[in-house]
């Protein structure tokens, strides 16, 4: 029963990493376009916290998957 656990805790890792991988890349997407509709401190706005949030999933990454505790 605990292997089953492993595995589940595992695929929702790599699950929750992709989703927040998609979701970062959709927000610096609308950032973009928000830049393009001439609404520059909006789109500023969304590309920094983008940014900032890729950041923060390299940081998880690292953590959990290539240098492991």
């Amino acid at each position: 029963m605990a292997e089953l656990f492993e595995v589940l805790y595992w695929f929702a890792m790599v699950a929750m990493t992709a989703v927040l991988a998609g979701i970062t890349a959709l927000v610096c997407a609308l950032g973009f376009k928000f830049i393009k509709d001439r609404r520059r401190v909006l789109g500023t706005g969304c590309i920094a916290f983008s940014l900032g949030a890729a950041a923060l999933i390299i940081f998880m990454i690292n953590i959990k998957f290539i240098i492991p505790a």
